[in-house]
């Protein structure tokens, strides 16, 4: 039917993409990330994953950073926590394949930005930081395929929005054929009315890409 057609298609946009390749991968549903992860990148399809959302947390805890109380404890209440080992593992087999946000914001009277290596803060953490908006706009700029998985942070909030805003403008803009997966990059590619300029639009998000 016509589901199956469709992850047929996205399986076949994936099977051969136009390189460099880069996943960006967020959102608060980070299971669907840590499964394509690992395949994505044992099969070349990708060559670079951008962490940005929970994704990143997890992955920057596995590093050994510690976010800040707060920031952890959402982690530990969402079960997340499982995740830190085999972001472990991802990152001990991919690591140079992999960005990591080098700063992070939260809400406190306003938008605040913290760099990575000043953390841990006392607050939850809700976007990436501006300097990795501009490293990941640059990676955007060069990409011939770029597949974005999950919003960049609470881009319902107009304080943390700016992360999945961007990016998701740069994708537009780019010329890369872009695919975007999932309900919460829906919302937020028809929030910014940015629709018309992604090449393919999967409902199914990142459960359909093994």
């Amino acid at each position: 039917g016509y589901l199956k057609k469709k992850i047929t298609s996205l399986n076949q946009l994936l099977q051969n993409p136009k390189k460099p390749c880069v996943f960006i991968l967020g959102g608060a549903k980070i299971q669907d990330a840590f499964l394509m992860i690992d395949s994505i990148l044992k099969n070349n399809i990708a060559d670079l994953v951008l962490a940005t959302g929970l994704v990143a947390q997890v992955m920057l805890l596995a590093k050994g950073i510690f976010l800040g109380k707060p920031s952890e404890d959402l982690i530990k209440k969402k079960n997340l926590e499982g995740y830190i080992d085999k972001a472990k593992d991802i990152l001990n087999k991919f690591k140079n394949k992999i960005k990591l946000p080098v700063d992070l914001a939260y809400v406190s009277g306003g938008r605040k930005e913290v760099e990575v290596d000043k953390l841990p803060v006392d607050q939850v953490l809700m976007d990436i930081g501006s300097k990795t908006i501009a490293k990941y706009e640059q990676i955007i700029k060069d990409a011939k395929t770029i597949f974005f998985n999950g919003p960049a942070g609470v881009f319902e909030k107009t304080e943390t929005e700016l992360g999945t805003k961007f990016v998701l403008t740069a994708i537009a803009k780019s010329n890369a054929f872009s695919i975007l997966g999932g309900g919460d990059s829906i919302a937020a590619v028809n929030k910014y009315n940015l629709a018309n300029n992604i090449s393919y639009i999967s409902t199914g998000g990142g459960a359909l890409v093994r």
